[in-house]
């Protein structure tokens, strides 16, 4: 069904709405949230402000990751320069990835949602499973596993083949240029402060982490244990308690049924685009689950 179909041309304009000056103020919030957790540990050193701490910046890093995302779709910001300026440099590079390259794997994911053309389809695949098999996967989450394997294959592939170590370390150079660059930054201004140690211990420990498990509930929760043949049915909306939703559904990504129906709506635009479906009677044939256990327990072998 397309948006066409569904909205009226006042709505459409409604969602489609773009305010700047919201994504200035989340962007600085993002990153002044990074410093207080830093800060947080640096002054009061002890197991629980690190846990605190850690928790807090692989949230704003999984929020970079949101936000670059809404960068690929050309949300973030009206000017298509800015916006890309600040999808790269503000949420991307910081956590080794990139706009460019994975705006052109997402749209395909949009284009051939849960078909053999999915780029994305390797993430739900191996749903149903086992209640092992999911404590596993998670133990590899928080353990630092399945992040330790995700950059290292990052890693490997901008080393590439190359005939002379020379040639490889300038094609990682290269590939990576914004990630070295930013976080040469972070732990720049981190020494300056006689504190680059806290940046291995505060920004990778949560990376490799609570990232890796925050990452792996969206992807389970958005498309995994599903079989339809629209957006409504081989999409899920899910409904996210506040307290969870900080490190969970930031940005309103849990919003994901409205997000493929209405690829051009900004993300704090999506809770009104919900609303409209359910003034429009159709929630009744959308995926929409009232928490995670629902999915959970959908995904699991019975």
């Amino acid at each position: 069904m397309t948006p066409e179909k569904i909205l009226n041309p006042s709505e459409m304009s409604e969602l489609k709405e773009k305010k700047d000056l919201i994504n200035i103020i989340a962007l600085a919030s993002m990153w002044v949230q990074v410093g207080l957790a830093f800060a947080l540990f640096i002054q009061y050193p002890n197991p629980f402000t690190f846990f605190i701490s850690a928790l807090v910046i692989a949230a704003k890093q999984f929020q970079m990751v949101v936000f670059m995302h809404d960068g690929a779709h050309g949300l973030i910001f009206k000017n298509r320069k800015l916006n890309d300026w600040a999808s790269q440099w503000l949420c991307a590079f910081p956590v080794m990835t990139d706009t460019l390259p994975y705006r052109k794997v997402h749209s395909q994911h949009h284009k051939f949602t849960d078909s053999e053309k999915d780029p994305d389809l390797g993430l739900t695949e191996a749903f149903p499973t086992s209640r092992q098999s999911l404590i596993r996967k998670f133990l590899r989450d928080l353990s630092g596993i399945a992040g330790f394997r995700r950059y290292s294959a990052v890693l490997i592939s901008a080393w590439g083949k190359e005939n002379t170590i020379f040639a490889s370390l300038k094609r990682v150079f290269f590939k990576l240029k914004g990630f070295l660059i930013t976080n040469l930054i972070i732990f720049g201004i981190l020494l300056f402060f006689g504190q680059g140690w806290s940046y291995l211990l505060l920004w990778w420990i949560p990376m490799l982490t609570f990232f890796s498990l925050f990452y792996r509930i969206r992807s389970i929760t958005e498309h995994s244990g599903l079989n339809g043949s629209d957006d409504f049915s081989f999409t899920r909306t899910t409904i996210v308690p506040w307290y969870l939703k900080y490190f969970l559904a930031p940005l309103n990504v849990n919003y994901h049924i409205e997000h493929h129906l209405f690829t051009f709506c900004p993300w704090y635009n999506l809770p009104k685009a919900h609303q409209m479906l359910i003034e429009k009677g159709l929630t009744e044939e959308m995926e929409v689950s009232n928490g995670y256990m629902p999915v959970l327990k959908k995904i699991l072998i019975q």
